[in-house]
């Protein structure tokens, strides 16, 4: 296969969080991001199968590495990138306006990649090259300029071919050094790609089919025309041939441009015709403006299929995508795994938008039959009303709404289990056919619990028959806007933790996997609905871990090495893992490389939640001694013991256990109350307490010591919401690291990930 090869800058990216004009005042930043034009075109042709290398220069310094870290675990060359101890490794900050432009600082004439030179390293790449790729950002001086010209020099002598982006502003084209460079390039490359108005840039022609023509004339041979999401068009001698591009919402184009080209050279070099070419380019550029970071938007030919067969934007498909992606195994799949955001709380739903948003992703949410149901649940919330309720929050913090997927968890009886079985079966029947009416696309059938008069767990096939019931009325419900996907099991934990002392945990045998697998079966196939046994996408089992309310199992691999093995007997399905909540980051991540890719998280957001809200009460007390009298803990333990319902059968042991448990065990039963009036009261009182002026930094530290860095370095504001709202995003950022493929784990270093 012949070896791409390009050269140029490699930075890191620093983007502010928030919109708005620059950087004259302290703002959120996300990152650092590896980047660099150049960086970014060889990273997407190695995620699509292609030898390549890089010719840089990078400081000696954590930018540099986790630069070469990230190129080198994809697949990219770079044995001629020099590592400089003088200088550092280039950077540019971004801050986007809310028109879309966007502000730069950029340090790169100065940094390590200013000081590219030609090694034996270069050499030997170079030679080795059959395509070299030149980025017209990467011409910003006359050393880089020189090395490019004799690069270019020496693939053609070898017989090689060339590709050039210009990538570069109007009025930088008229310093006449740059425009000379920048010609020079245009009439040695076999491949033009300029983006919309840049086709004129480097002509004398003023009209688009002039500058073709003249274009053409110099010897170019291809000429790749881009025009963002409106697609792309290809001129050669023979013609012209057009393709659209694929409508997303816009995260951050940075580096679009990049992906396109590297995927449209890749293809041509594969053999594919222009029309797969183009249509496979526009989708890696479309992916890539999805995703924030510039080089977190790279593609696999896997996830660009994905994205072309509407997969990403299809309500059902893309949760099918997602799910199949994670288990590896075909053409540049990587295994990873999925966060399932089990919580209704609005703060811990905006948190899971606010960091799905920073990794560039979707994000997954799933209400529970107890919070929300037909009836209302604890939240007082239907599943349209939540539905809702989601989206609200999403518009306001301007998050797509097509990258929320909603779930249901545990449908079933459960919240019915004190009635017959017929009665409670009733009562599941139409919380299912509520979910899926609303639009929900993930659906946990879980019938595993036994009703009134019945053993606490059923035997498979009853467990099986009565989840194939709720299947038909899933059926029924679906529509041509939602297309639900299934999850079973009979092995299944007490949502929320265990609700007795961990004495000993089982790990699923199995032989018990594939009896569930079979009685699921059989029971869809008696009752008519094959069909919706093709949509299931994961099977709960019982990995060996749990929590009740003042201990936590964690995970030991070496207790399921036959139960993840025996994945390999249900091809495309994963297994979801419930109760994940408070595993070392350690766990998670291997649980996701063992297969089990779904991990659910609930009470450990809202346990955060209240450490947080509990934290700023202390707080609020410290400002002013009389505040004890009316402060949160105080009116939650009166709400508390006014409805003891949620929390008096779970919590064991002599009063005073019991009080300190109400607040403070894993369980989190305190989580049943925020929903009420008088706490929301409370809490909202506590919030305008210390609205209005900033907080202490030494309170902060004393109290929430976690945070304390990052309000003393401005990355979080110390208001009472921005503090809240990062804790539960703490435990967040450990799920999100622990789901990525394991060679791009730990470039998450931010905080919470030595929770």
């Amino acid at each position: 296969m012949t070896k791409v090869v390009t050269l140029g800058e490699i930075l890191v990216e620093i983007v502010a969080e928030g919109r708005g004009d620059g950087f004259r005042q302290p703002v959120h930043l996300l990152g650092p991001f590896p980047s660099g034009a150049p960086a970014i075109f060889i990273d997407q042709v190695a995620k699509l199968g292609q030898p390549c290398g890089i010719v840089s220069c990078v400081g000696d310094d954590d930018f540099g590495w986790v630069n070469l870290k990230r190129l080198g675990d994809d697949g990219v060359d770079v044995k001629a990138v020099e590592i400089s101890p003088a200088y550092p490794t280039g950077s540019a900050f971004v801050r986007y306006r809310d028109n879309g432009d966007r502000d730069f600082v950029y340090n790169i004439k100065n940094s390590a990649c200013g000081q590219v030179r030609w090694t034996d390293a270069v050499s030997e790449l170079l030679e080795e090259c059959g395509h070299l790729h030149v980025s017209g950002p990467s011409l910003f001086s006359a050393r880089i300029i020189e090395m490019t010209t004799k690069a270019i020099e020496s693939v053609k002598s070898n017989g090689g071919t060339v590709s050039f982006d210009p990538n570069i502003r109007k009025e930088v084209v008229r310093d006449p050094e740059v425009r000379s460079a920048l010609a020079a390039m245009l009439a040695r490359c076999d491949t033009f790609l300029p983006s919309g108005e840049e086709l004129t840039l480097l002509t004398e022609a003023s009209a688009p089919e002039a500058a073709i023509s003249e274009i053409l004339g110099l010897g170019v041979t291809a000429i790749v025309v881009k025009d963002g999401a409106e697609g792309a068009t290809y001129h050669d001698a023979d013609g012209t041939s057009s393709a659209p591009g694929y409508p997303v919402d816009e995260v951050d184009p940075t580096g679009a441009g990049d992906c396109f080209d590297a995927t449209f050279i890749t293809c041509r070099l594969q053999g594919r015709s222009v029309a797969e070419s183009l249509a496979y380019a526009n989708a890696a550029g479309a992916r890539a403006v999805g995703i924030k970071g510039p080089m977190e938007g790279t593609s696999s030919f896997a996830q660009l299929d994905a994205l072309r067969s509407g997969a990403d934007a299809v309500p059902g498909k893309r949760l099918t995508s997602l799910i199949s992606r994670r288990r590896g195994g075909g053409p540049g799949a990587e295994p990873a795994g999925v966060t399932s955001v089990c919580s209704a709380h609005p703060v811990v739903v905006e948190a899971a938008m606010r960091q799905a948003a920073a990794d560039g992703a979707a994000v997954l949410i799933e209400a529970t039959c107890n919070q929300v149901n037909h009836q209302g649940g604890y939240t007082g919330l239907t599943p349209a009303a939540f539905r809702d309720q989601v989206y609200r929050t999403a518009d306001q913090i301007g998050f797509p709404r097509r990258h929320v997927i909603l779930g249901g968890d545990h449908l079933g009886p459960n919240p019915w289990r004190h009635l017959p079985a017929e009665a409670a079966l009733a009562q599941a029947e139409a919380m299912v056919a509520a979910y899926v009416t609303a639009g929900y696309e993930k659906i946990h059938l879980d019938t595993s619990m036994g009703c009134q008069g019945e053993p606490d767990h059923l035997a498979d096939p009853v467990t099986a028959e009565r989840a194939a019931r709720l299947a038909v009325v899933a059926e029924a419900a679906a529509s041509a806007a939602t297309a639900p996907r299934y999850v079973i099991g009979t092995e299944v934990p007490v949502p929320g933790g265990s609700v007795t002392e961990i004495e000993h945990l089982e790990v699923t045998r199995p032989a018990a996997v594939a009896a569930t697998f079979e009685a699921h079966r059989q029971a869809f196939a008696a009752a008519g609905v094959e069909a919706a046994f093709e949509s299931v996408i994961a099977v709960v089992v019982q990995p060996g871990v749990e929590f009740d309310d003042r201990n936590v199992v964690v995970y030991q691999p070496e207790r399921a090495v036959e139960l993840s093995a025996a994945l390999a007997g249900m091809p495309g399905l994963v297994f979801e893992a419930h109760s994940t909540d408070y595993q070392p980051p350690q766990s998670l991540a291997r649980l996701v490389d063992d297969g089990f890719a779904i991990l659910k998280v609930g009470p450990g957001l809202t346990f955060a939640l209240r450490e947080a809200l509990y934290a700023l009460d202390q707080i609020a007390t410290a400002l002013s001694p009389d505040w004890s009298e009316h402060s949160l803990m105080a009116e939650m333990e009166r709400e508390m013991l006014a409805h003891p319902g949620y929390w008096q059968s779970y919590y064991r042991g002599e009063p005073d256990q019991q009080r300190v448990l109400r607040h403070f065990s894993y369980s989190d039963r305190v989580r049943y109350y925020w929903a009420s009036p008088a706490a929301q009261e409370a809490v909202q009182r506590l919030l305008a307490r210390l609205s209005g002026a900033s907080i202490p930094g030494p309170l902060i530290s004393q109290f929430l010591p976690a945070l304390y860095s990052r309000v003393t370095s401005g990355a979080v504001d110390p208001t009472p919401r921005d503090l809240a709202l990062e804790a539960v995003r703490d435990v967040l950022r450990v799920y999100t690291d622990a789901c990525r493929p394991a060679k791009t784990r730990g470039q998450l270093s931010g905080p919470g990930l030595s929770r």
